[in-house]
């Protein structure tokens, strides 16, 4: 989610309680149609997994339809919440409506339960997760609000392929070479 902070700043915790449930909610619904993995909520975030813990074929193509329709609900979510005026918190700040970003990589990860007895959860860590979370931070560089990278691109079938546009290029922490954005 985009402006966050800016977003609840003069909203109740119980408004903002109640805000980011029926996002979290309404994304979670989108997320298991295509068969995605909520991994954990960030603050405003969700971190999800397709592909794990069970194999996924055409997983490329799953992440991207799933961002495109968490995309179009979220417009939905907009409506809903000028109906019920809770957009006056945004508006107020020249926020006409509530925007995402998602990045999106393919690879090899680290995943299973990780943690400590006290406090385990089942995660994914590596190179991989990296790369997805500095694609989802391009989207402010590029103006965008879904991002992948040259991975993603090559996998997609020809609906999604066509639709889709280079925005650019990132240099990543530890990477010689950079590092290709899409969107779509």
């Amino acid at each position: 989610m985009s402006s966050y902070s800016t977003i609840t700043e003069n909203m109740s915790p119980e408004i903002a309680l109640e805000f980011l449930n029926q996002y979290f909610t309404k994304m979670h619904q989108v997320i298991k149609e295509f068969e995605g993995h909520i991994l954990n909520y960030i603050g405003d975030s969700i971190m999800v997994v397709f592909g794990a813990p069970q194999k996924l074929n055409n997983h490329e193509n799953k992440a991207v339809k799933c961002s495109l329709k968490m995309k179009n609900q979220l417009k939905k979510l907009n409506t809903r919440w000028d109906n019920n005026k809770l957009s006056r918190y945004w508006k107020n700040h020249g926020i006409d409506s509530i925007t995402m970003r998602t990045g999106i990589h393919t690879g090899s990860v680290i995943a299973g339960n990780i943690g400590s007895p006290e406090m385990i959860q089942y995660s994914t860590i590596g190179d991989t997760v990296n790369v997805a979370s500095r694609l989802e931070q391009a989207n402010k560089k590029f103006n965008t609000e879904i991002s992948f990278s040259h991975e993603i691109y090559t996998a997609l079938e020809e609906q999604l392929f066509e639709k889709s546009n280079l925005s650019g290029e990132i240099t990543l922490k530890g990477r010689a070479t950079p590092t290709k954005v899409y969107s779509i």
